[in-house]
């Protein structure tokens, strides 16, 4: 595994642009916590998307898949949650199992050594 220092700069900079979108929505109620749960959820998924290169190259194939299916599921999470009066355990709760379901994934896909 070799992480590239100029794409993880890249996807960190967009996750906080997406994230700046996301928190300067007129109808987003709970901005502290949508800008913490974006930035955390949409810069490591795009990190492990674009800026990290594998090894193995089925590894790489299946944690860059992985890594911009989630990256487009949180967007939409965030979306949704940023555009909707919810509740912000709702949020916290939905964003946390996701993102948790993810991290599972991308390691079991890591240490399955084929």
């Amino acid at each position: 595994m070799k992480i590239n220092s100029l794409n993880c700069l890249i996807a960190l900079i967009i996750g906080a642009l997406l994230t700046y979108g996301l928190v300067a929505l007129d109808s987003n109620t709970m901005k502290g916590a949508i800008g913490i749960g974006a930035f955390i959820f949409l810069a490591s998924t795009l990190t492990g998307a674009i800026g990290i290169t594998f090894s193995e190259a089925r590894i790489g194939v299946n944690v860059r898949i992985l890594s911009f299916v989630f990256f487009i599921v949180a967007l939409f999470i965030n979306l949704f949650f940023a555009i909707l009066t919810t509740s912000q355990t709702g949020y916290v709760v939905t964003c946390g199992i996701v993102f948790l379901i993810y991290v599972l994934i991308a390691q079991a896909i890591f240490s399955a050594k084929q």
